[in-house]
């Protein structure tokens, strides 16, 4: 048995191994994955996870050894129900998600847009700009409660470029006061250009923008329908993820993907690659299109959806650009910023809320009250438990949020989304141990 990822520290700590002497069986929220060198074993609760070679993972319940070190390793239980001592453990685990310095920023400069996509949720919505005054106000707020190193702002909307002169502002006023922050954003990418562009490696100490592509030019430019009448939109965007890529800055291209453009992506993404292979700050995930519950352009089915999405990340994945991610090695103590007490979202007029898709509802106060509504806070971080739960490989790090838009259908999609997710995380964490493993030998 070889350890590829090590236990969490505090599952190790909190949670004693079962019984040597009663019968065992594999714990139900162990993941096995087939490899070249034998088989991969991944505990979902602990985030270890080890190599058995051939011989091991066919008779570990016969090797005394072995199967002592796998109940010490949490791989092997004998308790009748297992979910019970997760369930503790999770309750203890629950207190660690408490109070914290708020350190997390996302921030509308407005909610209107240069797009009319059509799966936008925000297109009933309120269309705002947040003025000069606004803006000053927002960046003497984050100095008002920041008491870390440093803060993490992230530019949202609408399209934040639609309204880059609040970005200024604050970012003005946040330097001027030796404020120590970085920025992230998510747009479009249509305005940038070469003077933005550098305001946002000096001025904005932006990091990476995140830009989504449905479709090549022709289905692109009909998707995102600008409201100018420029003839392809989908050429300066090209254009201008050049120059980002070129100032230093992190590209993260997002394809949406329904069933309408499952072909046209895999033409996309080999248009892409090509075009920005050479970038090393270049990256290229897909996502399955969902709108809160509303079924925009399904697929025939849920597994016709997932084998689409499956084929495409592992394609994206071989190339090299593609969003590679590892084990969690921390326990995670909340599901998102909405339950996260490190983070809000401030709105254009200065409204504060716990969920960057929550723009006009389930607010918690404003940059101009001296206290949030501790009741809606609260009611953020209530989940659902559901019976069926209990079985689930996932639930011993999963929290459905009640409150939480994504739950109107329930989770069939996201947990066999997740999955596949998880599965490529131990894929590349194999991977790297493998090429460790080579680089020591040299």
């Amino acid at each position: 048995m070889k350890i590829i990822c090590p236990s969490n520290d505090a599952v190790k700590r909190l949670i004693k191994p079962c019984d040597y002497h009663k019968d065992v069986h594999l714990s139900k929220y162990c993941l096995r994955i087939p490899c070249m060198e034998g088989e991969l074993f991944y505990n979902n609760l602990s985030h270890e996870l080890i190599l058995l070679d051939e011989e091991e993972k066919n008779n570990y319940l016969n090797n005394q050894k072995l199967k002592e070190e796998l109940i010490d390793h949490l791989f092997l239980v004998n308790e009748d129900d297992e979910t019970k001592r997760v369930n503790e453990f999770k309750n203890i685990i629950s207190l660690f998600n408490r109070k914290k310095d708020l350190n997390k920023f996302v921030i509308f400069p407005t909610t209107d847009c240069n797009a009319r996509c059509f799966y936008c949720y925000e297109l009933t919505r309120k269309r705002i700009h947040m003025n000069e005054e606004v803006a000053k106000d927002v960046a003497n707020y984050i100095i008002k409660k920041n008491n870390s190193n440093k803060i993490s702002i992230q530019w949202f909307g609408g399209e934040p470029l639609y309204n880059y002169k609040a970005i200024d502002i604050i970012s003005d006023i946040l330097n001027e006061k030796r404020i120590n922050f970085n920025s992230t954003m998510v747009s479009n990418g249509y305005l940038f250009d070469e003077e933005l562009i550098d305001k946002a490696v000096n001025k904005w100490h932006l990091e990476y923008v995140q830009i989504t592509i449905d479709g090549t030019e022709e289905l692109y430019n009909a998707t995102k329908a600008y409201i100018y009448k420029d003839p392809s939109p989908f050429k300066k965007i090209i254009n201008n993820m050049h120059l980002l890529l070129e100032k230093g800055i992190r590209v993260e291209a997002r394809l949406n993907m329904d069933n309408r453009n499952v072909d046209d992506l895999n033409i996309l993404s080999d248009q892409l690659l090509s075009e920005f292979g050479k970038y090393n700050n270049f990256t290229i995930y897909t996502r399955l299109l969902k709108d809160f519950g509303h079924k925009i352009h399904e697929f025939n089915s849920i597994k016709e959806a997932l084998d689409n999405y499956e084929k495409l990340q592992n394609k994206l994945l071989a190339s090299g650009h593609g969003q590679i991610h590892y084990v969690q090695k921390e326990y995670q103590y909340n599901q998102c910023m909405a339950d996260d007490d490190g983070s809000i979202t401030i709105l254009p007029d200065g409204r504060i809320g716990k969920c960057e898709h929550e723009s006009e509802e389930n607010l918690i106060g404003s940059i101009y009250d001296e206290s949030f509504d501790e009741e809606m806070i609260k009611s953020w971080k209530d989940s659902i438990y559901i019976e069926d739960c209990n079985n689930c490989f996932l639930y011993p790090n999963c929290i459905l949020l009640k409150k939480c838009a994504w739950n109107i259908d329930g989770c069939d999609m996201y947990r066999q989304e997740a999955l596949i997710n998880i599965k490529n995380k131990i894929l590349a964490e194999y991977n790297r141990y493998k090429k460790d493993s080579i680089l020591k030998e040299l």
